[in-house]
Parts: structure tokens; sequence; C-alpha cells
């Protein structure tokens, strides 16, 4: 195993406003201790150096918002599951994820909830899955997507609390349609408890979009996605994210749900500060095309795209390092701005940015290291080198 005190030498160091290039970035204890270009700073001789030429040094991801992939999905009853996914995440660069269910009926919700609490609770800190997302079931069935009809709940108090005994604290965030009937009770409970309220799978129209976000709403669910379009005549929950400074736009940049032109247009209104990269990627991401299950439907992916037979696209097959890839490539984003949706914007929505999310001294050594491909190369946590590509290992004092 690599040791957690560690010196990565020369590669481009993604900070949140400039890149430094041919850069230092040390790690001890778990924590970063340094950062700087080669030619300012004194490196110290007792850390086991990494050669990171010709590579890029960027925060760890955080996605808030995915379902699994490889085969596996976050509420399946194997209770090695989110184990296995924690895994599957290290290998495309996410450090910092939340475990997102899909609608449930309240039967196989509530265990669903129990057994990621205990997940995360056991874990320790040492897993990157650090929450939970429930993605319903309090949805507007007219704007389900790939949540089954039969699944989804109208608001209900009772049943809220339900579910926020079953998560044991762990729940970050929710998604909630916020013109549904009786959904303030519901809204007002998640911002007491410090989760994070999202709007989405919704038809609300501006004022019922407004009122939730004078409420405490703070993002919306997959902008453009499972809500109405804009119209010029009918603003709307779209509209409101586009101009509220104080919502941070949920996007799944895979060029399929999201046009690239689009994602220009929306980075040019939000700007980084407000963007989020999500995959929601479901269990058929990373297995090719086929026929799976999504939220208790059938879903067919082809060329990569997954739909319901209806043709409604049914979440994504995406990995996050082909969204920043997207992002530079095609929409044409500069590297630090793109670094900061993928990291730190989503860190400070969920109140983490204090310690993660940014290449910076004092935060946690939570660091992905693509090549100029953007293909990942090594994936570090909390200082340990959770997965890598390198044959050998590295010695102090020497390059690997």
């Amino acid at each position: 195993m690599i040791p957690r005190n560690l010196v990565l030498i020369g590669g481009d160091i993604v900070a949140p406003d400039r890149l430094i290039e041919d850069g230092v970035v040390e790690l001890e204890d778990g924590v970063i201790t340094g950062v700087s270009d080669r030619m300012s700073r004194h490196i110290n001789s007792s850390l086991n150096r990494i050669n990171c030429q010709d590579k890029i040094i960027m925060p760890g991801f955080v996605d808030v918002h995915t379902h699994g992939g490889v085969g596996l999905d976050f509420a399946d009853e194997d209770p090695d599951t989110a184990r296995q996914l924690s895994r599957y995440y290290y290998r495309h660069g996410t450090t910092t994820l939340l475990a997102t269910l899909h609608s449930l009926p309240m039967k196989l919700l509530i265990p669903a909830l129990k057994r990621l609490a205990a997940f995360c609770r056991e874990s320790d800190g040492s897993s990157n899955v650090i929450g939970i997302h429930t993605e319903g079931p309090f949805l507007n069935r007219a704007q389900r997507g790939a949540n089954s009809e039969s699944y989804i709940e109208n608001p209900d108090l009772d049943s809220w609390e339900n579910i926020l005994r079953a998560g044991a604290g762990n729940i970050r965030v929710v998604t909630i349609a916020p013109e549904l009937p009786d959904v303030a009770p519901v809204i007002k409970s998640a911002i007491e408890e410090k989760i994070v309220v999202s709007l989405g799978h919704s038809s609300a129209n501006e004022k019922s979009a407004s009122e939730a976000i004078e409420m405490g709403a703070t993002q919306v669910t997959h902008l453009f996605n499972a809500m109405p379009q804009l119209h010029h005549r009918k603003p709307g929950i779209l509209t409101e994210a586009l101009l509220s400074d104080k919502i941070d736009t949920q996007l799944i940049a895979d060029g399929i749900h999201v046009h690239p032109q689009v994602l220009k247009l929306v980075s040019r209104l939000k700007g980084p500060d407000h963007i989020m990269l999500i995959t929601d990627s479901i269990r058929a991401a990373q297995l090719g095309d086929g026929e799976y299950t999504v939220a208790g439907n059938q879903v067919r992916v082809e060329n990569g795209i997954s739909k319901l037979r209806d043709n409604t696209i049914a979440g994504s097959t995406l990995v996050f390092e082909k969204a920043v890839k997207l992002m530079v490539e095609e929409v044409g984003i500069d590297l630090p701005s793109v670094s900061r949706m993928a990291s730190l914007t989503p860190a400070h929505s969920l109140g983490i940015d204090h310690l993660t999310g940014s290449i910076e001294t004092g935060k946690a050594a939570d660091l992905v290291v693509l090549d100029k491909e953007f293909n990942v190369w090594m994936t570090i946590h909390r200082g340990t080198v959770r997965y890598t590509t390198i044959a050998e290992r590295p010695v102090a004092g020497k390059t690997a």
C-alpha cells in the first residue's frame, strides 16, 4: 500500500482561481500541508514522492447525486453494496458523494435508509460516502422521470418523520416538488434538520418555486430535466433556478441530458460558484448497452444513453471524469472554473467546503490526478491512495 505522507511533484495543480504549473502538493497525516510551484518550494525529503509530470492534480470530485454503477444501486438489499460502490467511485476520482435513492415504497425505502445510515456510521470517515440524498418520494408524478409512478407519494409529515428516523442524521439532501399540497411542513422540517432542500421533479410555477426558495431551498435537481422547459410567458422553476443567487443548480454534463451549448449558457448565467456537476448515474454505468432495472422500471441502454420504453431519459451512465472533460473540451470552460463546479461548489452547498473541495493548505488531502486525456491516474482520500494505476510503490526521497 502506498504510504499516507506524500508529495506530488510536477503536475499542473488546479487551484480555485488559477492553474499552478509544475506544482508541488505536500500531504501529511491526511491533510494538505503545502501547495506551491516547484521552483519556490523546498521539498520535504522525508515524504514519499510521486512524479506527476504531464498530469493534472485536482480536488477530489464531489457528487451529490448518483445512484450507482457497475451493476449496483444504493437501494440494493445486499449490505455490501455501499462498500463496493465506494471503491467504484474512487476509480473515477470521486472522494465525496451522497448515496442517492430513487423514490421507493416505504417498505423498501426505510430499510435502504437504515442500511446506508449504518454504512456511513461504521465507515467512520474512511469512505467517500458521507451521507444520503433522497430523490423523493414527494415528487410530481407528471415529472417523475425514471421514478416509478406507484412509488411517488403526496407530502405527509408522518411519512417524512419516518424517513428522518431511518436516516438517523445521515440524510444530507432531499429532492422535493414544491408545488405539491401540504409540502411546506416537510420543507420546513428538512431545513430545521439542516438537510439541503433541492427542488426537482417538479412543474412548479414561479410563485411555488420562489416561496420554497424563501423558505430555504438552496438547490435545484438536474436542471432542465424533469421540469417544464423555459417559456417566455410562463416563468417557472427553471426561470427561478437561473435567476436566483440563492440556488445552486445540479447539471448532468454528459452532453445528452443538456446540450453543450446550453451548458455554456448556464455557465455564463450562474457562474461556477452556483453550478454543481453531477453524474446521476444508474447501475448501468460502466456496463455497456443492455436492459437494466432502475427505480422499479425497465430501461434500455443504447450507445450509453439509458431510456424508458417511452423514450424518457432515465438517469445516466456518466462517470465524473468524463463530465469534467466535456466541460473543458466541448463547453470551453477553463479548468479552475470546472474544478469549482466539480468540487468546491457542491462542497459549499453541503456545508463542508472548509474541509474539502479545493487544494488548499489545511484542508483534507482529497485529490484526483488525471492524465492529459482526463483519465483517472490516482485518487487520494484523506491522504490515503484509494486507487492508482502506478505499478511501483513510491519510496521516501525517491520519485515513482
